[in-house]
């Protein structure tokens, strides 16, 4: 499943496990809302709370800027727990992204951006 995504944070890691064995990847923070749009969700938290995956240790060479916004395969596993757990497999860079304030003066009486309307045609009659 290939899916846009804004890339917060990469590291890559190598360290011996409790059992000796060597482990070795990615850890990535990243944004599925795209658009940083505000949401207020069904379950009453507010905004975005960043996902995190593990990848495998190259993933890091296509990691070439963060915050950037990129198109990420992923792929699906049954984790221990028996809940799915979503792992980038790959990346591709798209563009930089800013995340900047929006000034007051853009800001609606209640504190917040207004929401962009959809446009419709009006037909005239």
């Amino acid at each position: 499943m290939r899916m846009q995504i804004i890339l917060l944070y990469a590291g890559q890691y190598d360290m011996t496990d409790e059992r000796g064995q060597r482990v070795a990847g990615t850890s990535v923070n990243y944004y599925f809302n795209t658009n940083l749009v505000a949401e207020d969700n069904v379950n009453g938290t507010k905004g975005t709370r960043p996902a995190k995956s593990s990848c495998e240790f190259g993933v890091m060479a296509k990691i070439k800027r963060a915050p950037a916004l990129y198109d990420a395969e992923f792929s699906m596993s049954i984790g221990s727990d028996g809940k799915p757990v979503l792992k980038i497999m790959d990346l591709d860079y798209i563009s930089d992204v800013e995340i900047v304030p929006v000034p007051d003066s853009q800001l609606n009486a209640g504190g917040q951006a207004p929401k962009e309307e959809p446009k419709m045609d009006k037909k005239v009659s």
